[in-house]
């Protein structure tokens, strides 16, 4: 555990390149009042600017010819072309059909995929598909809330104001969930969390709320292809144990991580659905079991269900 400030806000910030590209996000809650400090969405393009000049002639950053200007932007297009087929796919899709939806060969939409991938844009599922990624929807939220009076900024700072400890919201990214939010309780330490970390989804409550939408057939393969690492004495490590717990998150609506992840740390976490019915991530509320009983973080339950239909509301658009 380590000091971080009260209230503090984290959501996923990304950077990248390539052939000159740029996209950065960032959002921050400032501590104090709980008021937002910035927010930049923005990207930029290494393209020829025409610049009018006093002598009425035109000077261009680049004097070179229109051939060249028009392959200047190549890169960053195959990749926006590609996140664009990830976006309006209904479910995930094949190395070839994505390339060949976003007139990409295949070895650069495999390059470009691992891109994404790396950065949380996309992930991969078993049998080589690829589908969105929690950046990417974690951008779709964000920009969907503009201009509304909800944000998942704003969703997670009321449910920390409700319950006086660390919230996280959660993605899947492939057989892991990441973080993609964070804002930290009142308590003079800290979860050893960030956003960006990723966890194991059969030890965390996030996790477990992702997996039990999993069918028999999609747990099973899950469970060959993991191993289920241990973490702590209490990580369930086997495919029975982990389908009871699974058919107690079905039941109950909600996921608890009981010292299973990390010692002396006890999570609650409702699932969130996308618009397919299908669940994409959970908010969480995190605990320490030395500060918090058992049954006080079940209590926590009604305020999180809450927090979650608001959140689902803002990823649905």
């Amino acid at each position: 555990m380590s000091c971080r400030g009260i209230g503090e806000v984290s959501q996923l910030c990304l950077s990248g390149q390539e052939d000159s590209w740029d996209w950065s996000y960032t959002s921050y809650v400032s501590p104090p009042g709980m008021e937002f400090r910035e927010v930049e969405c923005g990207r930029s393009y290494s393209e020829p600017v025409v610049v009018s000049m006093p002598s009425g002639k035109s000077s261009s950053a680049s004097a070179a010819p229109s051939s060249a200007s028009a392959s200047d932007g190549a890169g960053p297009r195959r990749l926006l072309r590609l996140i664009d087929v990830l976006c309006y796919a209904g479910e995930p899709m094949r190395l070839a059909d994505l390339a060949a939806a976003a007139a990409l060969s295949k070895p650069t939409a495999h390059r470009l995929l691992g891109v994404l991938t790396a950065e949380g844009w996309a992930i991969a599922h078993h049998g080589g598909r690829y589908g969105i990624g929690p950046a990417l929807r974690g951008m779709g939220a964000a920009l969907t809330s503009t201009g509304r009076q909800d944000s998942v900024e704003r969703v997670i700072v009321d449910l920390q104001h409700q319950v006086r400890q660390t919230v996280h919201v959660g993605m899947r990214s492939g057989d892991r969930v990441v973080y993609t939010h964070k804002v930290e309780g009142d308590q003079p330490f800290a979860i050893a969390s960030r956003v960006g970390m990723q966890q194991a989804l059969h030890t965390t409550a996030i996790g477990k709320c992702i997996l039990a939408d999993l069918d028999v057939a999609a747990l099973a393969e899950f469970v060959a292809r993991t191993g289920l690492e241990r973490r702590t004495p209490h990580t369930r490590t086997t495919l029975p144990a982990l389908t009871e717990e699974l058919d107690h998150v079905r039941c109950a609506g909600f996921a608890l991580d009981d010292q299973e992840n990390e010692p002396n740390v006890r999570c609650i976490a409702a699932p969130i659905h996308g618009a397919d019915g299908r669940v994409m991530g959970a908010v969480s509320i995190s605990t320490v079991t030395f500060v918090v009983a058992r049954e006080e973080v079940l209590a926590l339950h009604p305020p999180l269900a809450a927090a979650a239909k608001r959140l689902e509301s803002l990823f649905m658009g």
